[in-house]
Parts: structure tokens; sequence; C-alpha cells
């Protein structure tokens, strides 16, 4: 890890200075003013221990998540849900009141900037604590380079084909109509295609939705590879017995509404047959920041191994899918923009995403907050390049 501190007359300068000597990957960690000056500290090859420290440091104690739901009771658990997402969404309402109240009195830089995060379909608590940590007076498009910068630094994503090079038991889960069947098949595609067929296989245990089955078993055969159907955990267990042997062993579950009892006791079946199971939630880039925080807080704080992104090629916004996958720290692995197998499916990469987020507000103009300048475009990201 190498962190620098550059000391310049505006933070224009700083940030040229940035890129120059530390490479278009450094990210920043403070941005502040000092007399006549703008000191801008920035780090390259952060290991995870030290950018939790620095979130730390500028966002102070993440906020409490709920745990792991009790019992296997559904009337228990819909209750625990909905009144976590009730409490939520309170708080949340203050806040954006707060923000927006905030943003109207503050110097008119940071007023743009905060309108422009907002427009990313960021939610207003974070779009707040990225425009706070700069300085009160500067150059808006400077802000916003820096403000991206800093978005980028704070989406978790794995390290690129790690998934597949470590192995096991992954089981995908998440909602109805989120691409879990098709991002199964890709990912079962990939690694036919860079290790061996005979190392991998797939298990279903969707015995809910009609033609689930013989979509998977059509992959199957397509790829050359096995399909197991698992319709409790006795069978489950009985195919992961038959299948351990293979290095990659991909589960595909049932895709049940984010609010349905059935969607945590799944997860609880999955995880008791004996064997370490990592379980990826799939969010869809289109679906409301509100049902995405529903669906991951089904599961329990620590209960998710990573994310995977999909439909980025049918929505409009980015904002609030990064916004979950910072907020509840859940790795991105993978994000899938298309349904051609194996094609459409990427390792997840932090600058890319947040530029891609900036050029879909770009391409889909929207009238701006009230107490903002107007109608204008985001700005053009400078993330990736």
């Amino acid at each position: 890890m190498k962190i620098r501190r550059f000391l310049e007359k505006d933070s224009r300068s700083a940030l040229a200075r940035v890129r120059a000597e530390l490479g278009p990957d450094a990210m920043i960690l403070s941005n502040k003013k000092l007399g006549n000056q703008v000191e801008l500290v920035a780090a390259i090859e952060l290991d995870e221990s030290a950018i939790q420290q620095a979130e730390a440091q500028s966002v102070g104690p993440a906020s409490d998540q709920p745990g792991q739901p009790a019992g296997s009771s559904g009337a228990s658990l819909g209750e625990l849900q909905r009144e976590m997402g009730n409490l939520r969404n309170m708080i949340e309402n203050r806040l954006a009141q707060m923000s927006w109240r905030d943003m109207a009195a503050g110097p008119p830089a940071k007023t743009v900037l905060q309108s422009r995060l907002a427009r990313l379909g960021l939610s207003r608590t974070l779009s707040g604590v990225i425009s706070d940590i700069l300085p009160a007076d500067g150059d808006v498009d400077d802000y916003w380079d820096i403000a991206l910068q800093m978005l980028a630094g704070r989406v978790p994503v794995m390290e690129e084909g790690r998934l597949l090079e470590k192995g096991g038991i992954v089981a995908l889960m998440g909602a109805t109509g989120v691409g879990k069947t098709t991002t199964l098949a890709k990912l079962a595609a990939r690694y036919v295609l860079q290790y061996e067929r005979q190392q991998v296989a797939l298990v279903t245990t969707d015995c809910f939705r009609i033609g689930g089955q013989e979509q998977l078993e059509t992959f199957a055969k397509y790829l050359g590879i096995p399909v197991v159907v698992a319709t409790d955990g006795r069978e489950l267990r009985a195919a992961l017995d038959n299948l351990m042997p293979r290095k990659l062993v991909l589960v595909d579950t049932a895709g049940l509404g984010q609010r349905d009892p059935r969607m945590y006791q799944q997860y609880k079946t999955v995880n008791s047959v004996g064997y370490d199971v990592d379980t990826y939630i799939v969010l869809p880039a289109t679906a409301q920041l509100r049902a995405l925080r529903e669906v991951v807080e089904t599961f329990g704080e620590g209960a998710l191994s990573g994310a995977f992104i999909t439909k980025v090629d049918e929505s409009a916004e980015l904002g609030g899918v990064l916004d979950v996958v910072i907020d509840y720290r859940l790795p991105v692995a993978y994000v899938s923009a298309g349904q051609k197998v194996p094609r459409d499916l990427e390792s997840a990469n932090a600058p890319a995403l947040v530029d891609k987020a900036v050029e879909l507000v770009d391409e889909t103009p929207r009238a701006a907050p009230t107490g903002t300048v107007g109608r204008e475009k985001s700005g053009k990201s400078m993330v990736g390049k």
C-alpha cells in the first residue's frame, strides 16, 4: 500500500498530480482546504483493512444491519422483515429531508455535486456522505471527478476469476425474474471454457417455476455437463454426495418474492446439508432501491458471500444497486448485461460500474430535484481513464 499527500493551489491541480504520480487506479482518501491550498490524500494498492479504516475515519461506524431471523416461523419472519423495512424507511426519509435542507443552504458547488450523485440513483444518505467529505468551496467539475473516484473506491468487488478458481459449491439466490438460471448457465459455460467440463455440474432446487428445470437441462445438454434435480434437503444432500468429486457445483434455486418467508427457508435448506456453500444474491439493476434492500435483509448479516448484478442492459440507472452492495458490504463477483451465453457476463470492475452509472444517466435525462440548478448532464466520468 502506498499513501501520498498532495498540496496544490486548487483541486484540479491536485487531482492532476495524483493521476500523474499514482496512476488512474489511485483512490482519494480525503480532500480538504488548508489555508490557500487544497490537500488531497490518495492511495494505491489498498488492501481491504486499509479501505475499511479509511471508511471508518470518513463516515464513522457502519450502521447495524438486522441479524438473521430467528426460528422457522413464516409469520414472525415476515413481521420482522416488514418492521425492519419500515424503520429503515422512516430513518431514511428523515435523513433525506435534512439532506435537502442542508443542500439548499450549502455552498453552490456541493449542492450541484449532491444533485448529480442523487441522479445516479444513489441514496441521499450516500450522496451526502461523499459530498460532505469535500471542501466547502471549489470547482464542481473537480468535485465530480473526485466524487466518482470516491464512489468507485467504496464499491466492493471480488478478485477477477476468484470464484471459478476457488470452486466448491456456489448457490445463486434472489427474487423472481432476476436472471438466476441464465446467469448460472453463463458461469458454467465460462468454467467449461477455462477448465474442464468433467469438473463442473449443475443442481436445481427450483420446483415452482414452470419450465425452469427444462431451461437448465437445455443449458446443461449444450455444455455437456450433468444437471440434478433436488426437491428437498435430503435429495440435495444425496446430489452433492455424488457430485462433490467435481471441483465446482452450481446450485440454482427458486425465485420468490423478497417478502416471501420461503426465501429464507430455502437458504436454510441449502446451507444445512453438511457442506460449505457460498451463497450469492442476484441483484437486478432494474429493481428499486427499497426492493433490493428488502431481499438482502432477508438473509441477515454475514449470510451472503457476495452478489451478482444482472439486467444492466435493461436498466436506466445503476446507483441503487451500487448503493446496496456498498451499504451491505457485498463483494460483486460478476456483472451481466444481456442473455447470450456465455458472452454477456463480465468480472466486476468498480470504476467500470461507476462509469456505466454515469453513462446511463447521461442517456436518460431527467428533471433535476427542486432547489438545484436545473436540468443538467452529470458530466463525463474519468473514473476508468
